[in-house]
């Protein structure tokens, strides 16, 4: 059993380096924005994710994507979430509620059709618990693995990856 400690310590996200890279299929570039508010993140506050691809040519955001979102602790080789959300309008919204729990829960709906979680009603997937709790370092790795169709399965996914810092290490909770 893992046990998370809740530290009131800010953790600031940054994105490192250039955006990810722009995916091609056939034609299409396409590219991931990946929105993390509130920028400066608080451990004990609540968080929002916020996703989706766009094709470059056209402007418009894809529908019907799913992704892989996996997120792990660079401090300490720690996987926090693996899990697959589908939007069918191609935005996804992801609010994380803090938590004392010492595990996480996803909220949403289980689509068997994507085999994924998929929004509720409001448009939102909640994650109850600590996310983002432990200062240090964050990698969010997102992998995307059906677009324009919930069943059309990409022979490769696309792969986008992100880092989220913490500038204040030293006072880290063991």
């Amino acid at each position: 059993m893992t046990i998370l400690l809740s530290n009131s310590q800010p953790i600031f996200a940054q994105h490192h380096g250039a955006p990810p890279p722009m995916a091609t299929l056939g034609d299409r570039s396409i590219s991931m924005d990946l929105v993390i508010e509130p920028k400066k993140i608080i451990a004990d506050e609540d968080i929002q994710l916020t996703m989706h691809l766009t094709d470059e040519k056209t402007g418009l955001i894809i529908q019907h994507v799913t992704y892989r979102l996996t997120i792990s602790n660079n401090d300490d080789d720690r996987l926090i979430l693996s899990e697959f959300f589908h939007s069918h309008d191609g935005d996804l919204t992801i609010l994380n509620r803090n938590s004392d729990s010492s595990h996480l829960t996803v909220g949403g709906t289980f689509d068997v059709l994507t085999n994924a979680i998929v929004p509720d009603p409001a448009g939102k997937i909640v994650i109850n618990g600590p996310l983002f709790s432990d200062a240090g370092e964050y990698d969010i790795n997102v992998e995307v693995t059906t677009i324009d169709n919930d069943k059309t399965d990409l022979q490769v996914p696309l792969v986008y990856n992100f880092n989220i810092n913490n500038n204040n290490n030293n006072d880290r909770l063991k």
